[in-house]
């Protein structure tokens, strides 16, 4: 007798049984990869009770679902799937589209972020274009120009150091021989409060490496906001060590902190540990923070480690 292939055996579940099979994998996988598997699978993967399901507990609401355009599937995607950093590889932003920004009404579940003029040089200075924009700032007192010290420059490509992986075609950020700090405010203005309420977890991650012939050190932040822009929570990464020529990846869960979230101040800051002049410190790029469904912390947690715990990938 011949066997029964897999297809088979999904064919002979019932679907509320298959979607329950669904659950068990990673919303990324269910949306990607096991709707291009078979018709049926492709079927499965729309099916409205399977991402409403994935979205119960969350404080998303049939409310929010009829709202959004492609129901529960097209609410999970905007909730769960946008990165909250803007410009995440420090990218400049030319005067024309900020007016444009500027005029912009939010949209539902689309984070808030303060445009501010331009402090982060280029390696070639473009004198041409005084007025450009940055969703991100300077933090105290640090001054962020070309000529070293806390000074922060964007390269593009890298100096002295191979393109990053993750971002092969984009700016990176290097620092010079003292603490150099930027940070980015992320407001929550258009996400309710209920789901604020519920906690939801979030990841965390960015690229770092160090430039050919000089250790270096990187350190990140994200400080949890309530209402009245106290912290209620803060992640540190503490001080990491680059690798010469090398990129890595810092990952974070963070969740587990207290109710009363609105908004996210995300810190990066590096420095060189032997050079006294010249912007020999931490490079990196490609900066993420995205919420995540409870049911899928499972999936990024990396084996052998704890919630709020931060994993370097290399």
């Amino acid at each position: 007798m011949e066997s029964s292939s897999p297809k088979h055996y999904c064919e002979s579940l019932p679907d509320a049984v298959f979607a329950k099979v669904l659950l068990l994998l990673p919303a990324v996988e269910i949306a990607r990869s096991c709707a291009l598997v078979c018709r049926q699978w492709r079927d499965a993967t729309q099916d409205v009770s399977l991402w409403s399901e994935l979205c119960g507990g969350t404080g998303l609401r049939s409310l929010d679902a009829l709202r959004c355009m492609g129901g529960w599937k097209g609410l999970f995607g905007t909730v769960y799937g946008v990165n909250l950093v803007a410009s995440p590889h420090f990218s400049r932003i030319h005067h024309m589209e900020a007016e444009q920004m500027k005029g912009q009404a939010l949209r539902p579940w689309e984070p808030k972020h303060r445009l501010i003029y331009d402090r982060i040089c280029n390696v070639e200075e473009d004198h041409d274009e005084p007025h450009s924009f940055s969703h991100w700032a300077t933090e105290g007192g640090s001054v962020f120009q070309r000529g070293g010290g806390d000074g922060v420059l964007r390269e593009d490509p890298p100096q002295g150091c191979d393109p990053c992986p993750a971002a092969l075609d984009k700016p990176v950020l290097a620092t010079s021989y003292e603490w150099g700090r930027v940070q980015q405010y992320i407001g929550l203005q258009t996400f309710s409060n209920k789901f604020l309420d519920n906690r939801p977890p979030m990841m965390f991650s960015i690229w770092f490496a160090g430039r050919q012939g000089a250790p270096s050190l990187l350190r990140v932040q994200v400080l949890l906001r309530d209402e009245l822009k106290n912290v209620i929570h803060s992640w540190d990464s503490g001080d990491v060590r680059t690798t010469e020529n090398k990129w890595r990846q810092i990952k974070s869960i963070i969740y587990g902190y207290p109710q009363g979230l609105r908004s996210i101040v995300v810190k990066v800051a590096g420095k060189s540990m032997m050079h006294g002049s010249g912007f020999y410190g931490a490079k990196c790029t490609a900066v993420r923070l995205h919420f995540i469904p409870f049911t899928q912390v499972k999936f990024h947690v990396a084996e052998g480690q704890g919630p709020e715990q931060s994993v370097i990938y290399y």
